[in-house]
């Protein structure tokens, strides 16, 4: 019994801090604690070493990665740029479903990188509308941004 209370503690600790880490991101921030939660349960989270690559430029986009620990760098062939942690990236797997990947993510030391497949994304986001929109919304405001910027 006290075995199981305890592991049921460390589950919710893990769990309130993973949406607490989730929160202070501005692409989450507007996300509920009850909708982060649901967020967390389609994250897979994978520890990379130095030197591994996240994915390839060119492949077909189908990750949504944050950068929990580490640093990773990405490189489209010309230009390179670091990744610190709580940063967002691969987030064009999002944008359609033909996309790929316009750089290469490299881990630069040991990082741990959240991962949320398009598939399982685009499946809570049809289950959940107040979800989908919210992430439609975020996704609508950075391209008025970046229009706004080039203008």
């Amino acid at each position: 019994m006290l075995k199981k209370m305890l592991v049921n503690l460390f589950i919710n600790t893990e769990i309130q801090n993973d949406i607490k880490f989730l929160s202070d991101i501005k692409f989450f921030s507007k996300f509920t604690a009850w909708e982060l939660k649901k967020i967390i349960n389609i994250i897979y989270k994978k520890e990379y070493l130095k030197g591994e690559i996240i994915y390839n430029k060119g492949e077909d986009a189908k990750l949504l990665c944050i950068l929990k620990t580490g640093k990773i760098e990405l490189f489209d062939g010309e230009n390179k740029e670091k990744l610190e942690v709580n940063e967002v990236f691969g987030q064009k797997s999002l944008m359609n479903d033909n996309a790929a990947y316009i750089n290469t993510a490299t881990a630069l030391e040991k990082s741990l990188v959240f991962i949320i497949y398009k598939y399982d994304f685009e499946r809570l986001m049809a289950d959940d509308a107040k979800i989908g929109f919210k992430v439609a919304k975020m996704l609508l405001d950075n391209l008025y941004n970046r229009c706004n910027n080039i203008l």
